[in-house]
């Protein structure tokens, strides 16, 4: 039972690190259109932000790589049997896929901000302000 619960719950949380790591996405890109469109003090808070949800995107990138780990080991047993008894293969395929996208729109999102943080720094360097 212990054995488990453990593999449960780090697939559990394995879910919730794509979507933290998509969420904090999406968030710093809709501060970042409104740095664009705004004034330095908008572009102070992009930058503010994107120090902050970097920490989260790093952290939720690392349980994705490492509980990816076991959840892999442990797929056949705990997800694709499971899925496989109740007729929901295609759902799991479905799922997974939205979860592979979601990583790698995070992760597109994530890079093209940091260029736009970069960019708004550089700014802020040269004095250029509104």
């Amino acid at each position: 039972m212990g054995m488990d619960l453990l593999i449960i719950l780090n697939n559990y949380l394995h879910d919730v690190a794509t979507a933290v790591l998509l969420s904090s996405a999406v968030i710093l890109y809709v501060l970042g259109r409104q740095a664009k469109r705004g004034g330095a003090g908008e572009r102070r808070a992009f930058a503010r932000a994107y120090g902050t949800l970097t920490k989260f995107a790093w952290g939720a990138l690392a349980w994705i790589i490492i509980g990816g780990i076991p959840r892999t080991i442990f797929f056949p047993t705990y997800e694709f049997i499971p899925a496989q008894v109740k007729g929901i293969v295609l759902d799991l395929i479905v799922k997974h896929v939205l979860l592979v996208t979601g990583v790698i729109a995070g992760g597109v999102m994530w890079v093209r901000l940091g260029k736009l943080a970069r960019g708004f720094a550089a700014d802020e360097a040269a004095g250029r302000r509104d």
